[in-house]
Formats: C-alpha cells, sequence, structure tokens
C-alpha cells in the first residue's frame, strides 16, 4: 500500500506520527482541523449538534478518506464517555479523569537502580504532574493516587503523589525561552564510573577549540553544555 511498513521497524514510530499528519491534513479539508485530534493509532473528534444519523454520514466519510489512503480504521460515534490514552473523558459531566487498561498496575524504575539521581528524584513529581494535569478536580486525583501510591512505595520510593494546585490555578512559573542557541551533551550514567566525565569534555572542548580558533564562537564553554 501506499504506507506500507514492516511491523516492527526501527523508524516506524516516526512513520507512524508523519502518516498521522498526513492524514490530519486530509480530514482538515472536510472538518475543523480544531476538532480532530490524533495521536500515533488513536484519534478523537468532537462534533457539536449533530444528529446520530449525521454522525453515521460523518463515519463513513472518515472511513473513506482512510481507505483512499489505503488504511484501515474503525470508529465509534455518538459516545458521551470515552478512553483516550491515559484520560477518561465524560462530556455529560464535564469532568477528566485518570484511565489505565484493566489489570493494568503502574510500574517505575527501583529507588536504588543505576540511574541518574535527578532522575530517580523526579520520578514522584513527574507522576503527581501528570495526574494532576488529567484530573478535573483535587477529589478526582485522590481517588485516582492510591495505586501510583503503591507503585511507588513498592519500588523503594519514600515520597507519595501529591495533588499541585498551583498547575490548576495556572499560577506555574514559565520558563523563558533562551535564545542562545546551546549544544547538550548527555554522557551515559554509571554509579561504577568515579571518573568525572563531564569536567574532563569540556576540558576538551577548551584545548581543541581555544579562544582564536575558527570554530570556537561554535564550540565553547557557553554553547557545549553538559545535560
Amino acid at each position: 500500500g501506499l504506507f506500507d511498513v514492516t511491523m516492527g521497524c526501527y523508524d516506524g514510530a516516526e512513520v507512524c506520527e508523519l502518516v498521522g499528519t498526513f492524514a490530519l491534513a486530509k480530514l482538515a479539508e472536510q472538518y475543523d482541523k480544531a476538532d480532530i485530534g490524533l495521536y500515533r493509532d488513536d484519534g478523537l473528534a468532537v462534533f457539536r449538534g449533530v444528529s446520530g444519523h449525521m454522525a453515521d454520514r460523518i463515519r463513513k466519510d472518515m472511513t473513506g478518506t482512510f481507505n483512499d489512503l489505503g488504511l484501515r480504521i474503525t470508529i465509534q460515534t455518538n459516545l458521551t464517555t470515552v478512553d483516550f490514552l491515559d484520560v477518561t473523558l465524560d462530556l455529560t459531566t464535564g469532568k477528566h479523569y485518570p484511565y489505565r487498561k484493566p489489570n493494568d498496575r503502574p510500574l517505575y524504575i527501583n529507588h536504588q537502580s543505576n540511574h541518574p539521581p535527578n532522575v530517580i528524584k523526579n520520578i514522584p513529581a513527574a507522576i503527581s504532574r501528570r495526574l494532576t494535569d488529567i484530573s478535573s478536580d483535587k477529589d478526582v486525583f485522590t481517588n485516582a493516587a492510591p495505586i501510583y501510591d503503591n507503585a511507588l512505595k513498592e519500588s523503594g520510593y519514600p515520597a507519595t503523589v501529591e495533588y499541585l494546585e498551583g498547575r490548576k490555578e495556572g499560577t506555574t512559573r514559565k520558563r523563558k525561552n533562551r535564545q542562545r542557541s546551546v549544544i547538550w551533551f548527555n554522557p551515559p550514567f554509571s554509579r561504577t564510573v568515579a571518573t568525572n566525565i563531564g569536567q574532563k569534555f569540556l576540558r576538551l572542548v577548551t584545548r581543541h577549540f581555544p579562544k582564536g580558533s575558527r570554530l570556537n564562537k561554535i564550540f565553547n564553554r557557553n554553547t557545549v553544555k553538559i545535560s
């Protein structure tokens, strides 16, 4: 077909993104693009004030668009509640909830694992941010929290998830966009390595691209950083 990609190929995810963007562009020729979304192979569309018959007509038209591209799609219509990725969206109540598939338990890297300390330290905070974002209010968050707290405990974390009120109130601090172009070097991490890899790398940058070098404006301590 037009998008014949072997299952499991190394660039399958990237190809999926490109195909999805192309399919959305085709749908945007018929419908308002603000009402249609796609993530990989999961899509969601909202149509207001349409009858059941009209919704079925839209379903057939969309199916035809995908068929013309050599793709197959399954579409459900007239839904008021839908599970999309990790969120349940409920049009009748206007609320949204965290969603997990049945028997799908969260699993996180162990607190003592061989990962950078800042990565391990930020896992509870990252979970808290995501849970807050996909919970319409604190009560929804509180009901969903226990399964994540238990998963953190089983992985050795002393912390629990926390509802972040500021994210809902829009009071989170916005980072200023840096105008300077920076090249980030991300050295592999291992607790068994005692050598300061980052320090040695930056010394090499200074040695091989000294002031006066033609490439010093590109490679220097201000443009090359350790992540």
